[in-house]
């Protein structure tokens, strides 16, 4: 069986009091001793990058070692030579070593069991013992990463480091190591060529992106867990109304989890002096499904666009070409968040959101009250469509449908949360939505604005923040705490 973690382990989560003693040593060592000599820096940011991800599972560490040593020496005999077929070869092994590194901890048992259950079909049997495969956390994101750097040297999109300790540094740098987002070589790999200088305005919005980001995760994301797990958990006995309030909690929980997560990245790459790219553009938002994905976990939307729906030949060879490509695109992106048939299905039922609903409503080119409707519309489709990617069990997912529906409402206080925190809870949700619809219209005024304001006042913005987290956090046993992600 796959297992997402070992027993008695557990990550260095970025909402742990590991993580609260690790990143201001780390911060410290960084710009008072580290950061006078580039190698050196690189170096001190390899082994701490390596000591956070070894916090989880040491054993893993040769994972990260060979695919980063195996695409750098691609890399760089595919920059010594410009012939095709030898160009060819290099890419081929790099996909085979990345891949089946993947595969093997990511798929092995899903692949063999739908294999024999295949030939269940026809009236053979096999006897298997699935193999007790602990999934390295964070693999899907730094084989995207890695791969993405072979791939652009063969299309001579970049050129190959000559850097060892730079390309190493920039596979496993530990801010977006797990969960992304997942960067580009072209983009990210020459931060890590030049000193740099303490920043006081990077800290300060660094900062804040990662008090922000612990809110919500905290205080919204693990509030809203406590309701999702005890109604996913117990199914048979939950009503209409508690499955209907799962299933929107889930969508806003899922959301707010991830979105943290990168928030926190993001801060905490650049108090370093470290610029990621931005992985969520206020998705539910969108007016049609192609922006929904233009909008959410970007990075990997934009890898599987610009790796794979292109390779394929994107929207240049004809609608029914164009059509096959996006369902290949979103089957694959539904396997890469897991190895299930229920992933499987997630991806295809987004697939057809752009294929059928975006052309037959036309909700692209929607505005004023029907952008509103089609924003709605959109949002429930994709709240919908993820009880495939919350409920592993196929036949669940069928009850959860059937029963979802009116109801006795008393029931709702007998999952996880009391009255009182379903409120807070919608309360919470809904001054996050007016804040990101604000940030949407009004984004570079307002934090011109805020930054504008004296010290008293940004200082009681913080404080609101820290306490909130302090005294509204979703703490104790019955929350896993760890990011959603960490699974893919």
């Amino acid at each position: 069986m796959l297992s997402l973690r070992p027993k008695n382990k557990c990550t260095m989560l970025f909402n742990s009091f590991d993580f609260a003693i690790f990143l201001p040593i780390v911060f410290l060592l960084y710009w008072l001793v580290f950061n006078r000599n580039v190698t050196i820096r690189n170096l001190f940011l390899l082994v701490v990058s390596y000591v956070f991800y070894g916090f989880w599972d040491w054993r893993f560490i040769p994972l990260i070692v060979i695919s980063s040593i195996t695409d750098y020496l691609i890399g760089w005999y595919m920059g010594k030579t410009d012939d095709k077929s030898r160009r060819k070869l290099l890419l081929i092994v790099s996909l085979v070593v990345n891949i089946g590194i993947l595969g093997f901890f990511k798929y092995y048992n899903f692949f063999i069991e739908s294999f024999i259950d295949t030939f269940t079909l026809f009236g053979k049997s096999f006897s298997y013992t699935p193999l007790n495969i602990i999934l390295p956390v964070g693999i899907s994101f730094y084989t995207f990463q890695t791969l993405s750097y072979t791939i652009d040297i063969y299309y001579k999109k970049i050129e190959p480091t000559k850097q060892i300790i730079n390309f190493f540094a920039f596979v496993g740098f530990f801010p977006q190591l797990v969960a992304g987002p997942i960067e580009r070589a072209k983009n990210f790999l020459p931060q890590f060529d030049n000193i740099k200088k303490f920043d006081y305005q990077d800290a300060r919005s660094g900062l804040l992106l990662i008090t922000f980001g612990l809110f919500k995760k905290i205080v919204v994301a693990d509030r809203l867990a406590l309701f999702v797990d005890s109604a996913y958990g117990d199914i048979a006995s939950a009503s209409g109304p508690v499955l209907f309030l799962a299933l929107f909690f889930f969508a806003f929980q899922l959301y707010f989890d991830f979105s943290a997560y990168s928030d926190i990245a993001i801060g905490t790459a650049r108090i370093f002096g470290f610029r990621l790219s931005i992985n969520f553009k206020r998705p539910y938002l969108s007016s049609s499904f192609s922006e929904f994905w233009e909008r959410w976990h970007v990075s990997l939307s934009t890898w599987f666009r610009d790796y794979l729906y292109i390779p394929l030949g994107g929207n240049r060879r004809g609608k029914i070409r164009t059509l096959i490509n996006i369902l290949i695109v979103f089957t694959l992106s539904g396997l890469w968040h897991g190895a299930s048939w229920n992933f499987v299905v997630w991806g295809i039922i987004n697939a057809l959101f752009i294929i059928v609903l975006d052309r037959w409503f036309g909700l692209a080119k929607s505005k004023g009250f029907q952008r509103i409707f089609a924003t709605i519309f959109v949002f429930a489709c994709w709240a919908l469509s993820l009880v495939f990617f919350r409920v592993p069990d196929m036949a669940d997912v069928f009850t959860v449908f059937q029963k979802m529906g009116f109801g006795e409402l008393t029931t709702l206080y007998q999952f996880g949360l009391s009255g009182t925190e379903i409120r807070l809870a919608l309360y919470l949700l809904g001054g996050l939505m007016l804040f990101e619809i604000a940030m949407e219209h009004y984004g570079d005024y307002l934090q011109k604005w805020f930054y504008a304001r004296g010290v008293i006042f940004r200082w009681m913005v913080y404080l609101i923040l820290i306490l909130s987290i302090i005294f509204l956090g979703s703490y104790g046993t019955a929350n896993d705490n760890s990011f959603i992600y960490f699974q893919f």
